[in-house]
């Protein structure tokens, strides 16, 4: 796996997230402050709706904006055969008849991102996942979700 590629992948994905919530928060906006939005009566809340919506929509546009910032000066270390899992460990799990791929990075967990034809998950370090997975090494299994860790890079 080209581990090197990961995390530009991960800063494009979430940059590309970060683009699509900044022109919906303002799209939004934009609808809630329209002159047809205006309220027509005391029960009619959509201008109230949409602005709280923007709102929303620009608190996550700034979160993910701090997750790309995260990884700006993120180098995955190498991980040698037998080495625990940590933060910047790509991670190869076995559950009852799949694999699935996992990345720990310092943020942007759950984005999906896709390398040499393989999807990965990033997790953090927080996730309920991560926090099994930290410390372990080839071989060894988690709890819940019942899986064998197949390889550590």
């Amino acid at each position: 796996m080209n581990k090197s590629a990961i995390v530009p992948e991960i800063v494009a994905a979430l940059r590309a997230e970060f683009e699509t919530l900044r022109l919906t928060s303002q799209k939004t906006r934009a609808a809630g402050n329209d002159e047809e939005s205006k309220s027509e009566g005391k029960y009619d809340t959509r201008s109230t709706e949409d602005n709280y919506l923007a709102d929303g929509l620009a608190r996550q546009a700034r979160a993910v904006a701090e997750a790309a910032t995260a990884y700006a000066d993120f180098l995955p270390p190498p991980f040698p055969p037998g080495a625990p899992i940590d933060q910047g460990a790509l991670v190869e799990l076995a559950f009852p008849g799949e694999t699935h791929w996992f990345f720990i990075g310092p943020a942007g967990g759950g984005i999906e991102i896709t390398i040499d034809a393989t999807p990965i998950t990033v997790l953090t370090p927080e996730s309920p996942l991560a926090r099994q997975l930290i410390g372990l090494t080839t071989g060894q299994t988690t709890e819940s979700p019942k899986a064998a860790i197949r390889s550590v890079e």
